[in-house]
């Protein structure tokens, strides 16, 4: 069994799962967890077949689902058989203000602003530059020197999904 864990994006899509050449899934679980202390979040999921687009109207399975801070949803009822390009796809609402951290916590693949600079040359980490207010996409961790961003773009919403290869 494989599990995959993502925090959700805000206004925009997460991707959890596509399934590579040569290969079937079976989804055997899904949880969404609202990890915000207070608030409530929302999300729609989508099962998007091979190359086609996210759709409303064909591919969403939960619509605006509301989830309290602290809750946790569980769709563990159904086994979903995924197939070659299939999608597991979120969309969560609304986005959050994160606490401001160290450059030297940031995490390959998340999307971060810069809140100062410091001694830390954020291009080195994929930014297209140091300058306060930059939004980019955390590469090449850990970071380092005295700069500090923030999480930018995301929920309080993550979610876990696992799955058996068929």
């Amino acid at each position: 069994m494989a599990i995959v864990n993502e925090h959700l994006k805000s206004n925009n899509n997460t991707m959890l799962l596509t399934v590579p050449a040569g290969k079937s899934y079976a989804i055997t679980n899904i949880m969404v967890c609202n990890n915000g202390s207070t608030g409530t979040a929302t999300f729609d999921m989508h099962f998007v077949p091979q190359s086609n687009p996210i759709s409303n109207d064909d591919t969403r399975v939960i619509n605006d689902l509301s989830m309290p801070a602290g809750e946790t949803f569980t769709f563990d009822s159904e086994r979903i058989v995924l197939e070659v390009g299939d999608r597991l796809v979120f969309q969560a609402d609304p986005a959050v203000v994160f606490p401001t951290v160290n450059a030297t916590t940031m995490v390959n693949g998340k999307t971060y602003i810069i809140i100062a600079t410091g001694t830390t040359d954020f291009t080195t980490y994929g930014a297209a530059n140091s300058n306060v207010g930059t939004i980019f996409t955390m590469a090449n961790s850990p970071g380092t020197g005295t700069g500090t961003v923030k999480l930018s773009g995301y929920s309080n919403l993550a979610a876990t999904v696992s799955y058996l290869e068929v």
